[in-house]
Parts: C-alpha cells; sequence; structure tokens
C-alpha cells in the first residue's frame, strides 16, 4: 500500500512541477515546429501510467533515464525562455529519446507479454531442436537416454522442464514459459558436454568387418556434424570463431572424401584414419564454439 502511495505522489510530483513550467516566449515567436516539439515532449513525460510503471519497477536504468528525460526538459525550457532555440531542441531530442528508453526498459503488460510470447516460440524450437540432436547423436552411438553415462536425470528433466513451459503458454504466462525453457537449455548444454565427453573417453565399440566399422564411423562423424550449427546457434561464440569453425568443418570435408575413396579401394584402415581426422576437426569445432570436449586417446584411433 505505502509503495503505490509513493507512486501516486511521485507522479503527482512530476506533474506539478512541469505544470507550473510552461513554455516561456522570448522577445521573439518560437519556432511552431519546436512548439510542437515541446509539448510532445511533455506529453510523454507526464505521461501518468508511464511514471508509475517506470516508479513502480524499481529498475535502476529505467529511473535514471527517467531522470535524463526531465533534467533535459527542464534545460530545454530554460534555452527557449532564453531564446536559444537549437540549444532547446537538442534538449527537448535528448528528452524524448531518453523517455523513449526508459518505456522501453519496463514496458506496458500487453507487450511484456506479446515480447515474451515471441521469446518463448523462438526458444521452444532452439531446444526442441537441440533435444532432437541429442537424442539423435545418443542413438547414432547406441546409448539410451538415462543410463548412467548420459546422465540419468537429463533426458527426464528436459522433457519435464518443456512440459512446464508449454502449461504456462497454455495458461498464458510466457514468462514463466521462457524461464522453464531457459532452464531446460541449461541441462541440455550440461547433458551434451557429458555423452559428448563421456562418447570419447569410452570409445570401445566391437565391430564384425572393417566395412560395418567405416559405416559406424561415417555415422558417429554425421552426428557431430548436425550438433556443431545448433551450438553455434545456442553458445553464441564470435565471429572471428565461427570463421575458424567453418575452417574446421571444411577440412573435416576433405577428410571425407579421402576416406570415400580409400572405402572405395577397400582400404579400410587409411579410410578410417582419414575419418578419425576428420572427426577430430569436428570436435575442435564443438569445442570451440563452447562445448567442452575431450580429445580421443591415441588407443582409440
Amino acid at each position: 500500500m505505502l509503495r503505490w502511495v509513493s507512486v501516486v505522489l511521485f507522479c503527482g510530483l512530476a506533474q506539478g512541477a512541469f505544470a507550473q513550467t510552461p513554455m516561456q516566449q522570448s522577445g521573439g515567436n518560437i519556432p511552431a515546429g519546436l512548439a510542437q516539439k515541446q509539448a510532445f515532449a511533455r506529453s510523454l513525460i507526464e505521461d501518468a501510467s508511464v511514471a508509475a510503471r517506470i516508479q513502480a519497477s524499481q529498475d535502476a536504468e529505467a529511473l535514471r533515464l527517467f531522470a535524463l528525460a526531465k533534467d533535459s526538459y527542464s534545460s530545454a525550457l530554460a534555452a527557449i525562455k532564453d531564446g536559444n532555440f537549437a540549444s532547446a531542441e537538442k534538449q527537448l531530442n535528448d528528452a524524448m529519446s531518453a523517455m523513449g528508453k526508459a518505456r522501453r526498459q519496463v514496458p506496458d503488460a500487453a507487450a511484456l507479454v506479446v515480447k515474451q510470447q515471441a521469446e518463448y516460440e523462438e526458444k521452444m524450437k532452439s531446444v526442441e531442436s537441440l533435444k532432437k540432436s541429442y537424442l539423435g547423436y545418443l542413438k547414432s552411438n547406441g546409448k539410451k537416454p538415462g543410463s548412467t553415462d548420459t546422465d540419468e536425470s537429463a533426458s527426464l528433466g528436459i522433457s519435464r522442464l518443456m512440459d512446464a513451459a508449454r502449461n504456462h503458454a497454455k495458461d498464458g504466462h510466457p514468462g514463466d514459459a521462457l524461464r522453464a525453457l531457459e532452464k531446460a537449455e541449461q541441462v541440455m548444454r550440461s547433458a551434451l558436454n557429458r555423452v559428448l565427453g563421456s562418447k570419447v573417453l569410452d570409445y570401445t565399440p566391437k565391430f564384425e568387418t572393417p566395412d560395418e566399422e567405416y559405416a559406424y564411423e561415417l555415422d558417429r562423424n554425421r552426428s557431430l556434424l548436425e550438433l556443431i550449427p545448433v551450438a553455434i546457434a545456442q553458445l553464441k561464440p564470435t565471429e572471428e570463431t565461427k570463421k575458424n569453425i567453418e575452417g574446421l568443418v571444411e577440412r573435416n570435408r576433405v577428410a571425407l572424401e579421402q576416406a570415400r575413396e580409400y572405402a572405395g579401394q577397400q582400404d579400410y584402415r587409411r579410410a578410417l584414419a582419414s575419418i578419425h581426422t576428420g572427426t577430430g576437426y569436428l570436435q575442435l569445432s564443438l569445442s570451440a564454439a563452447g562445448l567442452v570436449l575431450p580429445q580421443e586417446s591415441k588407443a582409440d584411433q
């Protein structure tokens, strides 16, 4: 109750201060465009609902911008009184700019819901893509979600968080939905780091024939390649890092071409060596993107 009383008083004082300082004319006529701009700036600053929203938010940046807007507006009035119209216009521009930023810093409820809904939909697509890659990686490497070496709670936790996000969105609470997805994303990244690292360390599959091992390694390479664009989208590496990743992916492509040539000659020893080289490039790419992966030991290659 006291908080809202303070908000009302804050708004009343703000309005009163500006209401008592109307635009003063100097000896000459004030340009019509400047008068219109002054009236518009005043309407922005004296908007009681916006002032209340800013004060109630206790957002430090919004409060700073609001104070800046009022100071600039007061300076504009003083400049107009002195006949310094150029300075007045600059101050009015500054006041309107600061006020616009303050309003955006604490959007009204309707605008916030629209913003959060859009962010939720985008985040859901991203998390679903990441989950698909995660489960696909497990499947291609003979692992089951929930097994000990893939984080026993990860798959279930991710699914529950995504279901919770959908329920929040359905109930009209996109903010809660977005927070649930952000948690799911954190669990997913941890799970990816865990399963990829575990895969490298526990690489001891048995094969009946060389071509079976070759097919397995091709699929393994492909699964890592599919994770790279997802990792880039999620972890947002720098532009320079992206270029390095592109170079590593290209080197993987060349290594795979060599592997296919050797396989066509039935030289699976060299084919596998080339694939291992390419897969190493992909692991370096994922590490550069932000997924920390241990390197394979020589015994694994």
